[in-house]
């Protein structure tokens, strides 16, 4: 990662050839081995250009790589995957890591990681529960993706995750309810 502050030079060009043709690109200088990087993305409008530039300029000014930055899951979990899986005993990293490969990765790992939203979670969970996933399987792929995400937060990528995915498991939130509610009658007043 460059540190805090690194110096980014931008551009918007317009390609008219392309389906898609506003292309944005940022340049920076890695202080560490002194080489030029650089990294660019297309868009449909010069404002969503010109919205990405700006983006990886706050990015660049907490401290945060352009790379890393736009990276999607994928990617991201793979180079995060060691910091991710820390302290989990062996018998829970295989299902996790399971959970991981076969479900969020196919389901999510194309999209950047700025663009996991709570909406894409919630609508990929209730695709696994549609597909008869069992709640263990469930709990241990969105187990996964939220350790990844919270790495993503620690790093600055994005700002916040949202923990769980309400409705995924019903009967465990009656439970939760059901155990609040026992509680607050059953306190001594």
């Amino acid at each position: 990662m460059p540190p805090v502050g690194v110096s980014l030079s931008d551009d918007v060009e317009y390609r008219g050839d392309r389906r898609q043709p506003y292309r944005a690109r940022v340049r920076w200088t890695d202080p560490a081995t002194n080489r030029r990087r650089s990294r660019s993305e297309s868009f449909g409008t010069a404002e969503a250009a010109q919205g990405w530039v700006d983006a990886m300029r706050r990015a660049a000014r907490g401290g945060v790589d352009p790379i890393a930055a736009t990276m999607t899951l994928a990617e991201y979990g793979d180079a995060v995957m060691s910091l991710a899986v820390r302290g989990l005993e062996a018998k829970t990293l295989d299902p996790y890591l399971a959970g991981w490969r076969k479900r969020v990765v196919p389901a999510l790992g194309h999209l950047p990681v700025r663009m996991i939203t709570n909406g894409a979670v919630d609508r990929v969970v209730h695709a696994w529960i549609a597909d008869e996933c069992s709640r263990s399987t469930v709990k241990n792929s969105l187990a996964m993706l939220v350790r990844v995400t919270e790495q993503a937060v620690r790093d600055g990528i994005i700002d916040r995750f949202r923990r769980g995915c309400p409705g995924a498991c019903p009967a465990e939130d009656r439970r939760v309810r059901l155990t609040v509610h026992d509680t607050a009658v059953s306190a001594p007043g």
